[in-house]
């Protein structure tokens, strides 16, 4: 069965003559979607039906189906029963449960790491290509979640690297709203160099101390940017609501003349 390809009435966020290629359809559905959702062109909140995306990527709805629940699965999409599925939205809660989840598994690698003196040349070669990224920050996203992957693998702990992996798509979603505080992904690279510092070392309450403080940081900034989002969002609803009402007064002042 030759792969699906978008058609060329895509709706907003399916680019048009995007082919999809992977182990089977539902595979290729759900990788084509996570990166749309990745990118940003699917906005939060929203409303992916079922015979919509069929249509676009010409496969059927059982298929498409299969590709949206894995995506819900994975924190990334929301669906209500006998509802269709909305891109995730999330609130300063959901960042603070996330990043307690990441506190958790991520300071307890950091521990096995520094304490056993595990291998780092996996981090090493996560840190590496995160430098790579340079000033493309279609790219920093991922080399971020990429190097905090790599330190949680380092800790030789199968367990550990799933639960990381359970948290991992939601993580990437709102990783990249730290762009709003950063000028560069080599910015954000540079930080996490301090980082990898503390895991050579021997010292592993300072090494978990200074991987904490980097959690703490990275969910104040999120929480900002989606406040700030928040905000923007409200003040142009108030706008609009003034701009009806004034639209309202004048027809009413044309009437009564």
């Amino acid at each position: 069965m030759p792969a699906p390809t978008i058609a060329p009435s895509a709706p907003a966020g399916l680019a048009a003559g995007a082919s999809l290629t992977a182990v089977s359809v539902a595979d290729a559905a759900a990788e084509h979607l996570r990166g749309l959702l990745f990118s940003g062109a699917l906005e939060a909140g929203q409303e992916l039906r079922d015979t919509v995306l069929a249509q676009q990527l010409r496969i059927a709805r059982p298929t498409v189906r299969i590709a949206v629940q894995r995506l819900v699965a994975e924190g990334l999409l929301e669906r209500e029963p006998g509802q269709s599925a909305r891109v995730r939205t999330f609130s300063a809660a959901d960042v603070a449960d996330l990043y307690r989840m990441r506190r958790l598994i991520e300071c307890e690698a950091v521990r096995a790491v520094v304490e056993q003196r595990l291998d780092t040349v996996g981090i090493e070669r996560a840190m590496g290509a995160f430098r790579a990224v340079g000033d493309a920050w279609g790219d920093g996203p991922d080399a971020d979640l990429a190097f905090h992957a790599a330190v949680v693998d380092a800790a030789g702990s199968p367990r550990l690297s799933r639960l990381f992996a359970a948290v991992a798509a939601e993580s990437r979603l709102v990783v990249a709203l730290l762009r709003a505080s950063y000028a560069t992904p080599a910015d954000l690279a540079h930080e996490h160099e301090s980082r990898l510092e503390a895991l050579r070392g021997t010292d592993a309450d300072r090494a978990v101390a200074v991987w904490a403080a980097h959690l703490d940081d990275a969910e104040r900034s999120i929480v900002a940017s989606l406040e700030a989002g928040a905000g923007a969002d409200e003040s142009s609803a108030d706008e609009s609501s003034a701009d009806a009402d004034h639209g309202a007064a004048t027809d009413a002042e044309a009437v009564r003349a």
